[in-house]
Parts: structure tokens; C-alpha cells; sequence
């Protein structure tokens, strides 16, 4: 439904927004987004997005991309925000009425909440960001991000000696143990929030992935197509990102090692990861450099939803979990 206001026509965004939506992601962040890569983060059953026209031209975006949660043992949904983005030409500061409040508000007011298509609302934003999203009434504090360093990853502890890299050939033979594992990992966290991280995640936001590439790694367990890990990485220039980690307790640290080991050898001098920061004492091993980062965790204010302070410290975030990563 199309909603006028001040000649700025509000709606939902359809497939045949993709071109415009492109050429003011260019815009707006000097980036280019393809409309492969746009496709494979909107053109999506979960995934949504607001738009505002005036005079025909596309000014403002307001999107998001769903996921399943685990919401306190109990399966839920939420959405990332994402792309916000208003045309340089087109800002009116934080007006009411402004394309980029008519977007949020609209966006909010349809999606998040109770009874709502998505429980939860979350994102990554900068702290200056945060600060005006908690002016308008959108959103509050309920976490920050701190990165963790391992600065000479052969100092780890010896890892796991038998990896498995995943790739499009043999993902399909090991979807049903990463299913598995994913149902004890998140027995673990009964109490926290954590984005469902099935074979289908891992493939959609890994192997599917347009413009970036990343390595899949699967450690194996005792009896066939069984798993007792699975962690994703990105190798850039002389640094190795952990950009996501799936297994037990009791395995943990062996795992972070075995990343550890596998930088060492594509000749990566240094591991790094984000984490939410209610879960940095779980990294803080083998000498581990932990610094905050300028990124918050948001909990949704503009809707009736369940109470900030239950969201509190209890999201599960590592680098994977952003979109932009």
C-alpha cells in the first residue's frame, strides 16, 4: 500500500525497484551494490525493504534482511536492518515528516513487534548512528561489539588434525550433520538470543554469497557425516577473520585453535573475530587482544515488543552476523 505525504509517496519496494535501489546505494555510499548481490539480500521470502519516491525519483531506503532466531530456547524471527539510505539531495535533517522517518516508521510499524511478522529488530550501527535512531524514539542500546586479535595464531594450542573444507561439490553430503550440530550448539545458549545457524544459513550467507568469498570448515565426528564443528573464515592480505564458529563448549577453544592453525598456514601473521560483548569471556583465550569497537547492538522502542532489558547481553553476534562483512 502506497502512502502521500508532502508529495513523498511511501511503499513497500518490489523487484523493479532493484535498479534505483542500486544506483542510490552507489550514491549515498560511494559503493557499488550488483543486482546479483541485491537479489541475494532482498529478493528473498524474509527480506524486506521501504522506499520513498518524490516526483518519481527514488530518496530514501529503509531494508531489512529476516532470519530465525532462537529467541530464550524458543524459535522465533527477527530483521536486520540495513541500507539505510537517503539521497544527499533529498535530506531534511530529522524532520517527523522527512523521507527517511516516513520510511522507518513505516518500515517499524509493519514488521517489528508483537503480532508483528518479526519479533525483534537488530543491526550493527555505528554509536553516532545509534545516537540519532535513540533521539527519534527507534531504537535503545542492548550491547556493544569488541573485537578479539590471536597476533601469532602458531602459538595456539594444537587443533583439530582432520578439517573438511566445505565447498558447493560436497556441502549437500554434511547439510544434515551441520543440522544436527546446530541443535546442540543452540541448547547452550538456551538463554541467550542467536540466529539460526542451519545448513541452509550457512550456505545461503557463505556459499551463495555474490561478491565475496569465504572458506567453510567442517570438523568431523567420530561416526560418519557426524560434525563436531563448522567455522567460516576469510583470508585477506595478511589477516584471517573468524567470521563464524558453530560447536559445543567442550570443544571451543580447540576449534578457535584449529582457525588458529589453518591462518597460519595461508601465511596470516593474525586472527581476528567480533563478538557481542556479554560473550567476550568465551574468546578470551591463548593471549588474546580484546578491544571494543565503535558498533552497537539496537533493541527496537518504536513498536511494543518484549522489554530491552530481556535483550540485554544476550545476543549471540560474530562478524558473519552483519551483512556487510
Amino acid at each position: 500500500m502506497e502512502e502521500l505525504t508532502d508529495h513523498l509517496i511511501t511503499r513497500f519496494a518490489t523487484p523493479e525497484d532493484a535498479e534505483g535501489i542500486c544506483a542510490l546505494f552507489k550514491k549515498v555510499f560511494r559503493e557499488d551494490m550488483s543486482i546479483e548481490h541485491w537479489r541475494w539480500k532482498y529478493d528473498r521470502e524474509h527480506s524486506h525493504a521501504v522506499v520513498v519516491f518524490r516526483d518519481d525519483v527514488l530518496v530514501a531506503h529503509y531494508g531489512g534482511v529476516g532470519i530465525d532466531i532462537c529467541y530464550k530456547g524458543a524459535d522465533r524471527t527477527a530483521i536486520q536492518i540495513t541500507d539505510l539510505m537517503v539521497d544527499p539531495d533529498a535530506r531534511q535533517g530529522v524532520r517527523s515528516r522527512s523521507p527517511f522517518n516516513l520510511a522507518a516508521q513505516k518500515f517499524l510499524e509493519s514488521l517489528v513487534g508483537f503480532d508483528k511478522p518479526f519479533l525483534l529488530a537488530f543491526g550493527f550501527p555505528s554509536v553516532r548512528a545509534m545516537g540519532l535512531s535513540e533521539k527519534m524514539g527507534y531504537f535503545a542500546t542492548a550491547g556493544t561489539m569488541v573485537e578479539i586479535e590471536w597476533c601469532r595464531p602458531e602459538s595456539c594450542e594444537k587443533g583439530f588434525s582432520k578439517v573438511v573444507e566445505l565447498t558447493s561439490e560436497n556441502f549437500a553430503a554434511y547439510a544434515s550433520s551441520i543440522n544436527r550440530l546446530w541443535i546442540k550448539g543452540k541448547e547452550q545458549l538456551d538463554e541467550s538470543i542467536i540466529c539460526r545457524k542451519d545448513s541452509a544459513y550457512f550456505k545461503w550467507r557463505y556459499l551463495d554469497h555474490p561478491s565475496k568469498k569465504y572458506s567453510l570448515y567442517l570438523v568431523p565426528g567420530l561416526f560418519r557425516r557426524s560434525a563436531k564443528a563448522i567455522f567460516v573464515m576469510r583470508h585477506d592480505d595478511n589477516k584471517s577473520m573468524l567470521m563464524d564458529l558453530l560447536c559445543t563448549w567442550p570443544v571451543f577453544v580447540k576449534t578457535l585453535s584449529t582457525a588458529g592453525n589453518i591462518a597460519l598456514r595461508q601465511g596470516n601473521t593474525s586472527v581476528t573475530t567480533w563478538c557481542a560483548d556479554g560473550f567476550k569471556m568465551h574468546f578470551d583465550v591463548m593471549g588474546a587482544k580484546i578491544r571494543d569497537l565503535p558498533i552497537t547492538i539496537p533493541a527496537c522502542t518504536w513498536t511494543e515488543g518484549p522489554d530491552i532489558e530481556e535483550q540485554k547481553g544476550r545476543w549471540w553476534f560474530m562478524p558473519g552476523d552483519t551483512d556487510y562483512l
